[in-house]
């Protein structure tokens, strides 16, 4: 007959191998969890970054491939026309923007948007400042806007329809440079009608954007450079 031990259980080196164990396995799990955690949130970062690279550039090579330039222009659309680059400060809707670049398109983002029977679309790149508030800290974005049907006559008082896309929600040090036909250049500002009246090309033959997007609190190089067709530079030094 075998004697039992009224005081069975535990001992005090088993529990603490048990809670030695335990604290092994929620160490390695918290590990595999937070690198988890970390790659998923590198993988958006990154996802988010070449999306919007990617929207740029096809935003960028629409516009400037379907650019519209009339040289010697004399008529209401002469300004609608012009070919403008350069940060420039301006007042658009009552907030603080400045202006990257300025050209007559017929290209569009929206693809329900029906191309105009009687005009073309005056398209504006600018950097839209916003000030810090309610301690949201500032931030610089760049928008597309987008002017339908620029030459369609108006009535008194009738504004012009204007679509904006935010291209990139944050971005910094923003730049473009212009290089003309024959690898003149490159030139931090452009104007249409100047360069015209000097009997020079007035449209470039490269456009090359420049910045740092910043996602997550990290700055990421962006080098966006698109040449404009060739028929257009062509059919304005012919004409």
């Amino acid at each position: 007959m075998t004697a039992t031990r009224p005081d069975a259980g535990f001992t005090l080196v088993e529990v603490l191998l048990a809670v030695l164990l335990a604290g092994l396995v929620m160490v390695g799990s918290y590990s595999v969890a937070s690198q988890v955690m970390r790659l998923s949130e590198e993988a958006g970062t990154r996802l988010e970054v070449e999306s919007t690279q990617a929207i740029l550039r096809l935003a960028l090579a629409n516009d400037l491939g379907s650019v519209i330039y009339v040289e010697g222009a004399r008529t209401k659309s002469a300004e609608a026309m012009t070919f403008l680059g350069g940060l420039s400060a301006a007042d658009v809707s009552g907030q603080t923007d400045r202006r990257l670049l300025a050209l007559a398109s017929a290209a569009s983002l929206d693809p329900g948007q029906p191309f105009p029977s009687h005009g073309f679309n005056r398209i504006e790149y600018v950097l839209r400042v916003q000030e810090p508030s309610q301690g949201e800290p500032g931030r610089t974005s760049l928008v597309r806007r987008e002017r339908i049907a620029a030459t369609v006559p108006r009535r008194p008082g009738q504004e012009e329809p204007v679509n904006e896309t935010v291209l990139c929600p944050r971005i910094e040090d923003a730049a473009v440079t212009f290089y003309g036909p024959a690898a003149s250049g490159p030139f931090t500002d452009w104007d249409s009608p100047t360069r015209e009246r000097d009997r020079l090309p007035p449209l470039p033959a490269q456009v090359r954007l420049t910045a740092s997007l910043v996602v997550a609190g990290r700055r990421f190089p962006v080098d966006v450079r698109v040449n404009l067709p060739a028929r257009a530079i062509e059919a304005v030094g012919r004409s």
